[in-house]
Order: C-alpha cells, then structure tokens, then sequence
C-alpha cells in the first residue's frame, strides 16, 4: 500500500521544450502536409496553441520567466531583464524542486555583451541566470553549428565556456538527456526531489539550416504555401526556399522530442514528467507578403502549446486547434498550477492548468481574451516598416483580433470566418460598432496592466 501513497502524493516534475520562431500551424497535427512531426503529434493529440503576446524573442522570454508584461519586463530586443526580478525558477526553487536550464536564454541584454564581441559568446553572470540552480546556456546566437556554453552546476561550480560539438538541437539534447539519465538514478537510489527543466534551442529560427539527414528531405519547389502568401513571385520564391530548411529544423527538433521521451522512459521518469511544447513566436514565411516575426498577424502570433504527462496529450483529442488564449505570462502559472503549486502574487498571469487536468481552469475566471503588445521596436528589421512602431492588441475568446499603432487602427479581423485574415475590416465602416467593442476591452487590458498607448479615435456615425 505505501508504493501506492508514495506515488499519489509525490510531485510531478516538468520539462519546458521550446524552439524559437516555431509558428502553431508547422506541425503535422496542425495540418501542416509539408512535414512530419510524428513525436510531437503523439504529445499533442488534435495540437493545442498559445499565442506570443510579444511576437519577439527577448519581450516574450522575459514574461514566460517572469509572468511580467514586457513593459514591466523586458520591453524590446536585446534588453535586459531586470535585476532581482524572481521567475518560475525562483518558485520552484522554494518548493523543493531541482531546477535546470539548458540552451537559449536571451534576457541578458546587449549592453553586457562586453569583451565577448558577440552575444554567442556573451558571459551572462551567475547572478543574472534566473534562479535557476544548474544554468548552461548562451545570450543568444544564430549559428546552429557554432554555439557556444557556459555556466554552473548544482554546487555552484562555473562551467566554463565551450563550443558544442554537433548541430545545436542535437547537442544540448544530449546534455538534457544526461541530465535526466542522473535524475533517473537519483529516483532508482529513492532521492525523491522532483525537478523542473528547460531546454531552450534556437531552432527554427532563422538561419533555415539543419543536418543533412533532414534539409533531404524537403525541396523548395515541393512546399504548399499557406492561401495568404500572395501570389508574387520574389515572394513566393523565398518563402520556399526558407520553409524549406525551416521544416527540416523541425524535423530535427521533433526526433530528438521523441530521444527525449524516450530518455524519460528510460530512467522511469516519465509517468511522473509533464512535457510542455511551445516556442516564443512565429515566423510569417511570406504570409501577407512578410518575414520573421514582430507583427499580430497568425504565423508570427500563434505557437505550438502542447501539454503531455506519461507521454500522452493532457487535452481531449476534439479540443480543437485555435481555441487556446494562453499567453506569454500565463506559462508559468499555469506550470506551477499542474504541479499543484501557489502562483506568487507579483506574477501577472492566469493559471491556466485545470484544463490540462479535466477542468476549467486553475486559478478562478479565465480571460475572455489576451493582451498583445510590441512596446519597444528599436531593434528593427530593415523591411518592414510597420516593425519600427509601436503597437497594442487584443485576441478574444470568441475569434476577434484587433490591433492599433499609436493613433491609428491597423488590423481587425474575424477568425472564425476567416482564419487566414484576408479580409482586414478595421478600416470598414460597417464594422465600426465591433471595433468600438474591441477597442474598449483593449483600453481595459491598457489600464489593468498599468501600460499606455494612444489609441486611436473611433470615427463615423453609429
């Protein structure tokens, strides 16, 4: 009776696994006929997503940390986080868990790049490593097969920088993998401390570059473009040969999911490990004729979110596939929600881990809708121009999107009816009773958060 009890009180671990610039549409589950995704299918039955609510690298990992609003966080590319700010690790860290990051970590700023004269080579101080009490990462990097670690171990031990001796993905997967061979021991000589662990890869952002096994596989000629890459052809042409090398990396990405699981499996870990799947934002590849990410539309918004214990899906398999409202800083509530853990109060964002668990929610009355913001976009692209302002927007829970630049209406779309936003109605008079509805549960969101933006006027006769 007592291995019975042991197992039913004892706290489950979690294993955060997030690529970057993964758009929720690129994976079979979703549809998606250009690749497959066959481990991450298993994890995610009919797929979940979440949304990025600031389609950005930096803003976005600040907030999944911290459960801040980038405003309050990390406001653009290349800030810093702010000193002595707890995050996930801390909480964790006080319940009694092991907590790892390995990978990624992009919240250091550019002004401590120092005499490393790139951030792949960043020394990020032990200090500034989130709480978390074994760190092996890097600032950031966009060369998959030359990435540079460093950190400490569980003693405090620094571990010096070194160069990773494989493709990225493949790499710090092993690393993962040691680290979980290690905690299966521990379980086998009855060290029962659960741990929470990230593993953080810059795949698939861009560079488009993976191991040949996998580049192979794809030809750009043979890609399906989504319906709203338009139909011109410099367009057209670069969206192919991008997404090309973009589903090989998460090809890539997905096999070495499934070594992972397989590791988990190994060292008896994983009936009692919650995987959690998502990355910090999309990638448009040509949609509405763009690139990369920063902008509120659906490819560069929308993320891959999905919640597996034992291996298996923890939503139905008929959930559906665009209903998540999961942002940026509901990760770590609803992370700590599934270990059946408190959210601090200085933490922003909802629980949402009842409905990973067979209920409604975790943490009282959900959203109806999330709060999108691009706050600071200093760090510009060179091509796009709407990327060098500022911006604010909402997603609700019955499939309206809305969102404005300073003074000005810019997007309004019906996701229900049109899922691929061709059809803009933010400058529709027909529509100006729903964008008046929209803008005021934006102005609320603007409030509640402490942020501000000038919003535009609402114009026209009722």
């Amino acid at each position: 009776m007592m291995p019975e009890q042991e197992r039913d009180t004892r706290r489950p671990n979690v294993l955060w696994i997030l690529g970057d610039q993964h758009r929720g549409q690129a994976l079979g589950c979703a549809g998606d006929s250009n690749l497959e995704t066959p481990h991450l299918d298993r994890l995610a039955g009919a797929g979940a997503t979440a949304i990025a609510g600031s389609p950005l690298c930096t803003p976005y990992r600040g907030s999944m940390l911290t459960s801040r609003y980038p405003h309050e966080c990390c406001p653009g590319h290349d800030h810093a986080m702010p000193e002595g700010l707890p995050t996930i690790a801390t909480a964790f860290n006080e319940a009694g868990y092991r907590t790892a990051y390995f990978g990624k970590w992009h919240v250091d700023g550019a002004a401590n790049v120092g005499d490393a004269g790139s951030s792949g080579k960043q020394f990020v101080r032990p200090d500034r490593r989130g709480d978390f009490a074994f760190w092996l990462g890097y600032e950031n990097n966009n060369a998959q097969w030359d990435c540079w670690l460093h950190g400490h171990d569980f003693t405090g031990e620094p571990i010096q920088l070194f160069r990773l001796p494989t493709y990225e993905t493949d790499a710090i997967t092993d690393l993962l993998i040691a680290f979980l061979t290690e905690r299966g021991a521990a379980r086998a000589r009855k060290e029962e401390t659960p741990f929470f662990a990230v593993m953080s890869v810059q795949p698939p952002h861009s560079p488009y570059e993976a191991p040949h096994e996998w580049t192979a596989r794809h030809r750009a000629e043979d890609i399906r473009l989504r319906p709203n890459v338009p139909p011109i052809a410099w367009v057209q042409e670069e969206a192919r040969r991008d997404l090309a090398g973009y589903y090989a990396m998460i090809e890539n990405l997905d096999w070495n999911v499934g070594r992972i699981v397989e590791a988990l499996a190994s060292a008896g870990l994983l009936e009692d490990t919650y995987i959690v799947f998502f990355s910090d934002h999309g990638d448009m590849h040509g949609s509405h004729a763009r690139t990369l990410k920063c902008v509120p539309w659906e490819e560069s918004l929308r993320t891959p979110f999905l919640v597996s214990k034992g291996g298996m899906p923890c939503r139905p398999r008929d959930d559906g596939f665009w209903n998540s409202l999961i942002n940026h800083v509901d990760l770590a509530p609803t992370t700590l929600g599934l270990c059946g853990l408190p959210v601090p109060e200085h933490m922003r964002g909802h629980d949402y881990s009842g409905r990973f668990q067979g209920g409604e929610s975790g943490g009282g009355e959900s959203p109806d809708s999330a709060y999108l913001q691009l706050v600071d976009p200093g760090y510009t692209f060179g091509f796009a121009p709407d990327r060098e302002r500022p911006w604010r927007g909402i997603v609700t829970e019955d499939g309206w999107k809305y969102a404005v630049l300073e003074g000005q209406p810019w997007l309004m779309y019906d996701l229900n009816e049109d899922p691929f936003e061709l059809a803009n109605l933010a400058h529709d008079g027909r529509f100006r009773r729903q964008r008046k509805t929209l803008q005021d549960r934006l102005a609320a969101w603007i409030e509640r958060t402490g942020d501000f933006f000038a919003l535009p006027g609402i114009g026209g006769r009722p």
